[in-house]
C-alpha cells in the first residue's frame, strides 16, 4: 500500500469487492478463464466506468487506483490464489480458478505470501 495524499470517493473493502467482481466476470466469460493482460485492464476499466471512485478525471479508473496502491494491477493479481499469472515468451495472461473463490468473503483467497518471497534450503549435507 502506498502513502499517498489521494481521496478515494469509496472504501478500500468496496473497490476490492467491485475490482475483483468485475475480474470474476470478465475472466468467466474467455476461453479456458483466461485472458491477454494487455485486454484485461482495459476491459477492467470500461466495465467499472459507473464507479466514482475519484473525482478527478484522471484518477477515475481502476487500473490507475491498481497502480497507485498497488504498483499494477499484477502485483494486486498476485495477491490472490484464484488467480493466475501465466507468462509466455513476452506476453502475460490471467487465469482464474473459479473453484478457488469464496464470494462471501474475497480476501478469504489472499495468499499470505507470494512465490518470490520463498525461500528454498538445501539441506542434502
Amino acid at each position: 500500500m502506498s502513502q499517498n495524499s489521494i481521496k478515494w470517493n469509496l472504501s478500500e473493502e468496496k473497490i476490492f469487492e467491485i475490482i475483483h467482481l468485475n475480474l470474476i466476470d470478465i475472466l468467466k466469460g474467455k476461453e479456458d478463464k483466461t485472458c491477454h493482460l494487455k485486454k484485461l485492464v482495459p476491459l477492467l476499466n470500461s466495465k467499472s466506468r459507473v464507479n466514482r471512485i475519484n473525482d478527478d478525471r484522471k484518477y477515475n479508473l481502476f487500473s490507475k487506483y491498481l497502480k497507485i496502491e498497488h504498483n499494477g494491477i499484477l502485483n494486486f493479481i498476485e495477491d490472490y490464489n484464484f488467480y493466475e499469472i501465466i507468462r509466455k515468451e513476452e506476453k502475460v495472461f490471467v487465469k482464474l480458478h473459479e473453484e478457488l473463490i469464496n464470494k462471501d468473503d474475497l480476501n478469504w483467497g489472499k495468499r499470505i505470501t507470494k512465490d518470490s518471497e520463498w525461500i528454498l534450503i538445501d539441506d542434502s549435507d
